[in-house]
């Protein structure tokens, strides 16, 4: 994304903006140069990280070196041309899209696959009883 930014936009990396989420038991300084490493960005160029309070439930996805939200300052007049760029493509596709709606939608499903007939009666089982 910090490579997009830089061939698109002519952002350099010295001006963007980096904060962090990561849970307690996580080294802010360890994480901070592995992402200033992955991105170019400098160190000095990280915010408030943000630490994600200790709760008593089991946390199975820990994210080993948590998230990073980058801001371009200044980036609206960017952001503006990014979503009109989105939606001239969806322009673009919107008359395949519809096509394929239009042909898939004349299906008959006779059946319904032996899958779903079995998760719908045993739901209807456990709604009874």
């Amino acid at each position: 994304m910090v490579n997009w930014f830089e061939e698109i936009f002519g952002i350099k990396r010295q001006t963007l903006k980096a904060h962090l989420n990561i849970y307690p038991q996580q080294s802010e300084s360890d994480i901070k140069a592995y992402w200033s490493h992955i991105t170019g960005i400098p160190l000095d160029r990280f915010g408030k990280t943000f630490v994600k309070p200790l709760n008593k439930a089991y946390k199975k996805n820990n994210l080993y070196y948590g998230t990073i939200k980058i801001r371009v300052p200044k980036g609206t007049d960017m952001k503006i041309r990014v979503y009109a760029w989105i939606k001239t493509a969806l322009q673009d596709i919107a008359p395949r899209i519809e096509s394929a709606e239009r042909k898939w939608s004349g299906l008959k499903i006779d059946r319904l696959p032996i899958n779903l007939q079995t998760a719908r009666s045993s739901a209807g089982r456990a709604t009874r009883s």
